[in-house]
């Protein structure tokens, strides 16, 4: 443990895939996310957190895509690390599995291109530039993400000192 409190202060550049690695054999996902401040002080996630893409003509099963109980993640400000948080999701699962079959249903419907960031709670299909056919309908690319909202849950379980 004393390895990872190190890295507190460092640049994130100093994670090794050693560590990511330790952390995946024991089921835990790791991610390295950015926040930013409000002007009035409080942190916020810069962005979602890419899962995986989606394929639409072979999406991935939802066990496949969220193959990890717990998220370890490494908090960042302008590229050094403040914050180290080992976050778990299974008290979530229901919620991202209703937002995995949303999407799955849409695209199965040949609905894929009617995809909207804001239809689903926790897990998304961001839009991407990307433009490719889905049955012969112009559609983005889209990956599967963790929304900014439940990002933001996540940053705000850390307890400031």
């Amino acid at each position: 443990m004393d390895e990872l409190e190190n890295l507190v202060g460092k640049d994130i550049s100093e994670i090794d895939a050693d560590i990511v690695e330790a952390f995946k054999s024991i089921n835990i996902n790791v991610a390295v996310l950015e926040y930013k401040y409000k002007n009035c002080g409080k942190r916020y996630p810069s962005d979602s957190f890419k899962i995986a893409s989606i394929d639409f003509s072979n999406p991935l099963p939802f066990d496949e895509l969220i193959d990890f109980n717990k998220l370890f993640i490494f908090w960042h400000f302008n590229g050094i690390i403040t914050d180290m948080e080992l976050f778990d999701i299974r008290p979530d699962r229901d919620s991202l599995r209703n937002d995995y079959d949303f999407i799955i249903d849409m695209i199965e419907n040949d609905e894929a291109h009617n995809l909207r960031y804001g239809d689903t709670k926790f897990l998304a299909a961001k839009r991407l530039d990307d433009v490719i056919l889905v049955n012969n309908r112009k559609a983005n690319r889209r990956d599967f993400v963790f929304k900014v909202s439940y990002l933001q849950k996540m940053l705000n379980e850390i307890k400031l000192y």
